[in-house]
């Protein structure tokens, strides 16, 4: 798509501000009570999805919107795909004609009339739910969450449409290199579209088998998904594929520990730190599976491990301060939290630790 980089500018820019449009008015919905300022936002933010469907989907340069499409991983059930939108359109022209039929009553001077009362039982016809994010209109209810998760992933993958687009480009030339795909999911996961993410994982793993950095990433996504058997299964195979990638592990033992599985955490920690026993992060991840079991004593052991091979591992200070102040040392605890500082002075963590810390002296 080289021969059309200026009109695709302009339809990025375009996109960019319809979707920080509708994030704002969707913002601006969710603490609105008023019924008129509610039908307001409402319009404004299907107005700005409107315009994200029309950029998308317009017939004109329709290979190029297609290109976009393509390169944003905007699938054809989107709901701003033409398909999805039809209906919530036809609801929104109808709340665009309630709103004018109320203002005009009102710059005439007819607010008692019996026509303004008509105007007023269609707008008590309107109401959103904002704990559901639905919209109820004329008795027909229609769910507008999927439009604004839609538009906060287009604007967050904006920024890297042109990574994006030289990934895409490859792999539509030759559908065999995973390397492109893959490129393209690691992108999107720092969008943090991480079921678009995750589908294209599984693509690429159609491709390569036995890649344990795929897997790998899998896992990652799947963790930050909530998905945490699903991930372990990924870490798993990393393993498996790759004994000596160290951060699997790590990533293994901080799974099981949300899983509440803490021995078999422990386990994990255990195995990775016979092969690699300079891995600070290993030893941190122990300390925090040892402090959650109640062994105070063997977890600060863990943590000193730690920071003897990483002397500036925030990380394993900080818990290392908050397990001293648990344990009544705490002038070891106020030691700690400023060397922490000294590392880094804008960190709220060690502050509050420090607070704590100096109400018990």
């Amino acid at each position: 798509m080289e021969a059309y980089p200026s009109k695709i500018d302009s339809y990025l820019s375009e996109l960019k501000e319809h979707s920080r449009a509708a994030i704002s008015a969707f913002s601006v919905l969710e603490g609105s009570e008023i019924q008129v300022s509610l039908r307001f936002c409402v319009q404004k933010f299907l107005n700005e999805c409107e315009a994200i469907s029309e950029i998308l989907w317009n017939s004109h340069d329709k290979k190029l919107r297609k290109h976009i499409r393509s390169v944003l991983s905007i699938s054809g059930d989107s709901p701003f795909s033409p398909a999805d939108f039809s209906e919530l359109r036809v609801a929104f022209r109808e709340i665009e004609k309630t709103g004018g039929t109320e203002k005009n009553l009102k710059d005439k001077g007819m607010e008692n009339t019996p026509e303004a009362n008509t105007g007023f039982q269609e707008l008590a016809a309107f109401s959103y739910d904002p704990g559901a994010k639905i919209l109820t209109y004329d008795g027909k209810n229609y769910e507008i969450l999927p439009l604004f998760l839609a538009a906060r992933d287009l604007y967050a993958t904006l920024p890297f449409f042109k990574e994006l687009q030289a990934c895409t480009e490859i792999f539509e030339k030759n559908p065999e290199d995973a390397t492109s795909l893959f490129q393209k999911a690691v992108l999107l996961y720092k969008a943090r579209r991480f079921e678009a993410a995750l589908q294209l994982t599984a693509q690429v793993l159609e491709i390569v088998t036995d890649d344990h950095r795929v897997w790998y990433n899998r896992g990652v996504i799947l963790s930050e998904m909530g998905q945490l058997e699903e991930a372990l299964a990924a870490y798993n195979r990393t393993i498996e594929l790759e004994p000596a990638f160290e951060i699997a592990w790590d990533n293994k033992g901080v799974t099981l520990a949300r899983l509440g599985r803490f021995e078999e955490a422990l386990e994990t920690y255990e195995k990775v730190l016979v092969r690699s026993p300079k891995y600070a992060e290993a030893w941190a991840g122990k300390g925090s599976i040892l402090s959650a079991l109640g062994k105070k004593e063997e977890a600060l052991e863990a943590y000193s491990l730690a920071l003897k091979i990483r002397p500036d591992y925030l990380e394993a200070l900080t818990c290392t301060g908050s397990l001293l102040s648990r344990l009544g040392r705490f002038e070891e605890a106020l030691e700690t939290y400023d060397r922490s500082l000294r590392l880094a002075p804008t960190e709220i963590g060690p502050w509050a630790g420090r607070s704590f810390v100096l109400l018990e002296l």
